[in-house]
């Protein structure tokens, strides 16, 4: 029934890994993980498994399908997934079923495990499963479930009882997840900061781990020539400034500021040559594009829709500034910090972890505030009188591989799944 199994045991064996007894394997649990589906969240994680694996931890990933066409058990990077498929994730009680027969399954198959929680919901799912109850578990606190979901239960026009009573629920399932883990792990103080706001009682073990960034492949070209290649193959105007954006196109982004601001732009400057490109895909991409139609900014922003992963760098490469537009809610940014690796100089709203990572490289990148007016000001300013800006290309690359590698996280990470080991 479950063939994956086996299969990942013949992958150590052969890869010539060191599967000692005396690393526990991992149940990694996430609703959706890269390359599944694409965000910064999900995306953290399958670097942090991947990298595990290769430092002879045996990862089982139980996560659900975002569509119909993943294959129900799959490895990918030695990442064991074990998917639960799409409709039985959309029904609250069968995914409760789906999950609690999955963890039961592999955690009464033998050997020594412990828990990677990413997600409160199928961490508190998981918590009715009475082996997984005594294992040791860390929670990987990325941002507030509950404040994401206000933000997009309000949008959609939920009524106000019912928004109260998922609202609390989601709460309490956070709280469930919190209270059952040994230690929490969190990407900034700001999600530290947050995390004491709604859980002021109980004080699990807290440690702060910023995520990272694979600094050999978000690099900058090496020179002139590279970067017009790219920018010839990616079909952008030689003489335009390009400013690109990589987001998830849902409220909280803060995309319908920055064309709103695009559009200030052109109007107040119609000489100043620029193009904006959106690299992603959400719920309001219809939304947004009539946005800019109306705003008459067609020929100043490009959708480009789900950008694959190795055309990703190609982007970031082509790129003069990088927006970072969130309104609420910036638990880290993986973006921004590749874009940083890529001597990428990034102008962020103050929100969040964005505040930490821009401050360390120079205040000035941060916008005023998260309105569309602040950013029109600042863009402009910059795309008028780039110099200043562009001088922090070098700083940025060195900022980006001193603290935020991968191997320093995962390092960290490691560190952290130890001493909870050792104190179990």
């Amino acid at each position: 029934m479950y063939p994956i199994d086996l299969f990942s045991f013949s992958i150590y064996y052969i890869s010539g890994m060191d599967s000692s007894p005396l690393k526990p394997a991992i149940l990694s649990l996430q609703y959706y993980s890269f390359p599944d589906a694409m965000g910064g969240a999900w995306k953290l994680t399958h670097e942090i498994n991947k990298r595990l694996v290769k430092r002879g931890r045996r990862v089982v990933l139980i996560t659900c399908k975002p569509e119909n066409d993943c294959p129900d058990n799959e490895i990918i990077d030695g990442v064991e997934f074990d998917r639960i498929p799409f409709a039985i994730s959309k029904d609250p009680t069968r995914l409760w079923r789906a999950v609690h027969k999955k963890v039961k399954h592999h955690l009464t198959g033998g050997g020594s495990w412990m828990a990677h929680v990413h997600n409160p919901l199928i961490g508190t799912f998981a918590l009715t499963v009475q082996p997984y109850r005594i294992i040791p578990k860390i929670y990987h606190f990325h941002s507030s479930w509950h404040d994401e979901e206000k933000i997009n239960l309000t949008v959609a026009g939920q009524s106000r009882p019912k928004l109260y009573c998922k609202l609390k629920f989601i709460r309490w399932m956070e709280w469930a997840c919190y209270r059952s883990s040994k230690s929490v792990l969190f990407l900034s103080e700001y999600t530290r900061q947050r995390f004491m706001d709604y859980y002021p009682f109980k004080k699990p073990r807290m440690r702060i781990i910023p995520g990272g960034v694979d600094t050999e492949k978000f690099c900058p070209p090496e020179n002139d020539d590279e970067l017009n290649d790219i920018r010839k193959r990616l079909d952008i105007p030689e003489d335009h400034k390009l400013l690109l954006t990589v987001r998830r196109l849902e409220a909280r982004m803060g995309l319908d500021n920055l064309i709103t601001a695009v559009a200030e732009i052109a109007h107040r400057s119609p000489e100043l040559k620029f193009k904006l490109l959106i690299a992603g895909k959400g719920s309001l991409d219809e939304k947004l594009k009539s946005q800019t139609t109306l705003s008459g900014v067609d020929d100043h922003i490009r959708f480009l829709g789900f950008v694959p992963d190795d055309l990703l760098p190609l982007y970031y490469a082509a790129a003069d500034i990088f927006i970072m537009p969130t309104t609420f809610i910036e638990g880290f940014g993986l973006s921004t910090i590749e874009a940083l690796s890529t001597g990428l100089p990034v102008l962020g709203t103050p929100v969040g972890g964005t505040i930490e990572i821009l401050q360390s490289i120079d205040p000035n990148l941060l916008f005023q505030n998260a309105t569309a007016q602040s950013m029109a000001d600042k863009i402009e300013q910059v795309l008028k009188n780039p110099d200043s800006v562009f001088a922090l290309k070098s700083k940025c690359r060195e900022n980006a591989a001193a603290n935020y590698s991968w191997d320093l996280a995962v390092d960290r990470i490691e560190e952290e799944l130890d001493l909870i080991w050792k104190n179990k």
